[in-house]
């Protein structure tokens, strides 16, 4: 252990080369040059930022920092009696019993990396005909934060490669809100459950195993059916039934129903199709099987309704309007329909406060309560660590570096996933919408214009070459 006297007079340990990347950077060009990312000479300028952005909840849930591993949480849910028969006039009577069930939560864990690099070899660019390109429009994640700037200029590989792993993780965070599910760990990837886990049947309590009915979300099925194909059921009373039985139990709880923080969460495949039938069902006959006292639809009067719908974001029922989100990353399935192809996914009502109480929330592991104090005694003792925290704790990043030379960096963010009343929750599953608009798709689940596609290498382009000649190499 080496021990220097650092400039302020107070001794520290020498960390030397003790961190260290694995000395092997990557073998590729600069992005501003020969065989680079913007390397074809005489490009404009500006970049377009074409990628399909992911939206959704996860700009509407609170986060909050957390140090506990494993939260528990316990509801009351049943009073009983041992009896209410009595022997005789002075007899015993029936004695109360009572049951209580706990809930937990767990986070998921994830963790990106930039390639290896080495500080000559990055900001480089290959001649004075590569020029530094910026971005026209920015990039953003699920939350609507900007992970590059509009006009920002791309200075190098590394950078744009940090800017990379922040989209990269907001947009699995922003999957795994759904998706997650811990039968999926495997060594230092781990899975919070995700919504489609927890509002669910079959809760059970989380120390004994027991089961606890009295917690389960509301589920439901459309049976693979398409939203306003004459014979489906109506999407209307499917829906409304949901809000009524969970405005039910909140009120048999003695909870104000007026004070519920309500939404529903709807893939954008299908908000076209649900705006158009709501518009249809909701107080008018759209399906007039006779000519008698049968009150027929206005069309600019339905057009009204829809427009409404749409431009408020907000379906009405029974005089209550619920705001819609839409998000991207809501799991739909492509099913054939005839000749065309339809989309199944589930339509999810969800209650973020009820009284003024959050019951709904995200969390994540606050690095700045369980490593701040360790890491500021590092900086005071070792020197200079190469870790940042950042984002109000939620994610720590860690420069790696080998004699000096070569550098990498990687960041970890934990988040999970908390509802204290998911009887309070509730899905549609099995919803099937046929839209008419193209819907590009984040997830690479099949939809048109996966967030994929173009090259990550670009071949040598001479500056003066001619037309015909540069359409030959670019198709190299």
């Amino acid at each position: 252990m080496n021990i220097k006297v650092r400039s302020d007079g107070v001794l520290v340990m020498d960390q030397g080369n003790a961190m260290r990347a694995t000395g092997a950077p990557l073998n590729t060009p600069p992005i501003y040059g020969h065989g680079g990312l913007f390397g074809m000479a005489g490009i404009s300028p500006v970049v377009v930022n074409a990628m399909v952005g992911p939206i959704g909840l996860e700009s509407e849930l609170s986060y909050f920092g957390s140090d506990v591993q494993t939260p528990f949480y316990d509801s009351l849910t049943y009073i009983g009696s041992s009896g209410y028969a009595q022997a005789t006039l002075c007899g015993d009577c029936g004695k109360p019993s009572f049951k209580e069930c706990v809930q937990s939560a767990c986070f998921g864990r994830l963790c990106q990396q930039t390639n290896e690099h080495a500080v000559d070899m990055i900001g480089m660019r290959g001649t004075f005909a590569h020029k530094r390109v910026a971005l026209f429009n920015p990039v953003t994640d699920a939350s609507g934060n900007t992970i590059i700037a509009k006009g920002a200029e791309i200075k190098d590989k590394f950078l744009l490669e940090v800017a990379g792993m922040g989209y990269g993780l907001r947009n699995r965070v922003s999957t795994e809100l759904w998706t997650g599910n811990p039968a999926n760990n495997l060594g230092g990837h781990w899975e919070a459950p995700g919504l489609l886990l927890i509002i669910n049947t079959g809760k059970t309590d989380a120390a004994s195993g027991l089961a606890c009915a009295g917690l389960d979300s509301y589920v439901d099925t459309y049976g693979n059916a398409v939203i306003g194909v004459l014979g489906s059921p109506s999407i209307v009373a499917r829906m409304a039934a949901m809000v009524r039985s969970i405005k039910f139990r909140a009120q048999s709880a003695n909870m104000s129903v007026a004070s519920i923080d309500d939404m529903f969460v709807i893939h954008p495949r299908h908000w076209d199709c649900i705006a158009d039938a709501w518009a249809c069902e909701y107080g008018l006959k759209c399906q007039n099987t006779t000519v008698s006292a049968d009150t027929r639809n206005d069309s600019m009067a339905l057009a009204k309704i829809r427009d409404e719908i749409l431009s408020t974001m907000s379906l009405p029922i029974d005089g209550h309007r619920i705001p819609v989100v839409l998000d991207s990353q809501l799991p739909s399935t492509p099913v054939p329909y005839g000749n065309v192809t339809a989309w199944r996914g589930s339509i999810i009502y969800l209650v973020r406060s009820i009284e003024g109480q959050t019951v709904l929330w995200g969390e994540f592991q606050d690095f700045t309560k369980t490593f701040g104090a360790s890491m500021a005694w590092l900086k005071e003792m070792v020197g200079d660590v190469p870790l940042t925290i950042t984002d109000g704790g939620r994610f720590i990043i860690a420069g790696d570096f080998h004699n000096g030379l070569c550098f990498d960096a990687r960041v970890i963010t934990k988040t999970r996933y908390i509802s204290i009343m998911p009887w309070l929750l509730g899905r549609l599953d099995d919803v099937a919408c046929v839209p008419l608009g193209t819907y590009p798709d984040v997830t690479g689940s099949g939809g048109l214009y996966d967030n994929m596609g173009g090259t990550q290498f670009k071949p040598y382009l001479g500056i003066y070459g001619d037309c015909g000649n540069l359409d030959e190499q670019a198709q190299i």
